[in-house]
């Protein structure tokens, strides 16, 4: 048992990324970046972009009020919005706090379940498709970051089943195939790095916001 717990505490849209987020994020502190001394808890979620966005400022100072927030880290969905432009506008928002830790701002393109999709040719692929009941032949290969993507492994299932955030988000993520996925989404490798950075500025004490202008 560590003595003073680091974490990183992620802000969040809703309640299937609440409990989806810090099952990817663990797994990208232990098997990309073979962190072991970074913890990840205490999720803050803002039931939906909208209250996110609106109350963007009291959700960072809720989480960096947490006794063990040594970083915070917010993933959004940038929907039909440029993810680049959002984040750096929440980027300035962030930066205007002063908050004594550092703050890392990642939008996924457009859509979490964007880097599911991006699976289903993995390695992990045969597991993802049989926990959504989707054909073992079922292949994507198209564009995956200008589509709907719940969407689209909604159109994948058997009738009268739809792709669900709450239920399947969370239990899809140890299945997300890091490398693979790094290829095939920019926002994914965006994800990557900002867990760098934020590793970085636990580690030298330096409280940055990022992506900088």
């Amino acid at each position: 048992m560590i003595e003073n717990p680091r974490i990183i505490v992620p802000v969040v849209e809703g309640p299937g990324d609440r409990s989806a987020v810090p099952i990817l994020l663990r797994r990208l502190l232990w098997e990309h970046f073979s962190n072991y001394d970074i913890g990840v808890d205490k999720t803050k979620s803002a039931k939906g972009k909208p209250n996110l966005l609106r109350n963007f400022e009291k959700f960072l100072r809720y989480a960096s009020i947490e006794p063990s927030c040594a970083g915070i880290l917010v993933l959004l969905d940038a929907d039909d919005k440029c993810p680049v432009e959002e984040a750096k506008g929440l980027m300035e928002r962030a930066t205007a706090l002063g908050l004594r830790q550092p703050v890392t701002i990642v939008e996924a393109n457009r859509q979490y379940e964007t880097w599911i999709l991006a699976n289903l040719d993995s390695q992990k692929g045969p597991e993802i498709k049989t926990k959504l009941r989707i054909a073992e032949a079922t292949s994507y290969r198209g564009e995956i970051e200008n589509t709907n993507a719940k969407i689209r492994l909604s159109s994948m299932m058997p009738s009268g089943r739809a792709y669900k955030e709450t239920r399947d988000q969370a239990s899809l993520s140890p299945f997300i195939d890091i490398e693979h996925t790094r290829r095939r989404s920019r926002s994914f490798r965006r994800l990557c790095h900002a867990v760098e950075e934020i590793l970085c500025a636990i580690e030298s004490g330096t409280p940055v916001v990022t992506p900088s202008r």
